[in-house]
């Protein structure tokens, strides 16, 4: 490591998974939030039911049937939202893990962390990885489901919602950090 640090190398810490994962709980449940919010009103203006986006992801399991079910109930918008939440949070674990592997960095207190700007951005990276996978890459099975509810501008609605939405889970930390 001396040798490396007079050479001019700089020693990266290796990662945390645990800690990436503890806080992809956190950002991921922001993101799942925020952008079933954003699938709610998409609903109400492209179908007339809010409900229906998030119906739809139910489809993994209850196949073809959870496309067209509009009403509120426990089989098709509970389980879609869990299944919505599930995934946030696994796209939150790529987001937390390039958060703390890269991006512009920052000491504050003698803490490294990074820039607001760059975790904004790294949301919104890892919200258009994700609807190119969810929506050119995935077997349509376990695609979202509700891309085929909404409108595609309401769709890209509700990813921008979803990638703005993952550094509040940071600020969030942060800030209950600062009350500790």
């Amino acid at each position: 490591m001396a040798a490396d640090k007079a050479a001019g190398a700089e020693y990266q810490h290796p990662v945390d998974g645990a800690m990436v994962l503890r806080r992809a709980v956190v950002s991921g449940t922001c993101a799942s939030l925020l952008s079933t919010g954003m699938l709610a009103c998409g609903g109400s203006v492209d179908c007339g039911s809010a409900f229906a986006p998030v119906n739809a992801v139910s489809h993994w399991v209850w196949g073809e049937r959870a496309m067209h079910a509009n009403l509120p109930s426990v089989r098709h918008t509970v389980l879609g939202y869990v299944i919505h939440h599930a995934m946030s949070v696994f796209w939150a674990v790529f987001y937390e893990g390039a958060m703390a592997v890269g991006g512009t960095h920052r000491t504050v207190g003698g803490n490294a962390r990074t820039t607001a700007p760059a975790r904004v951005l790294g949301g919104l990276a890892i919200a258009g990885i994700a609807c190119f996978v969810d929506l050119k890459c995935t077997p349509h099975r376990l695609t979202p489901g509700f891309e085929r509810r909404l409108s595609p501008g309401m769709l890209a609605l509700v990813y921008v919602a979803f990638g703005l939405a993952l550094p509040l889970g940071a600020m969030l930390l942060r800030h209950a950090g600062k009350r500790a």
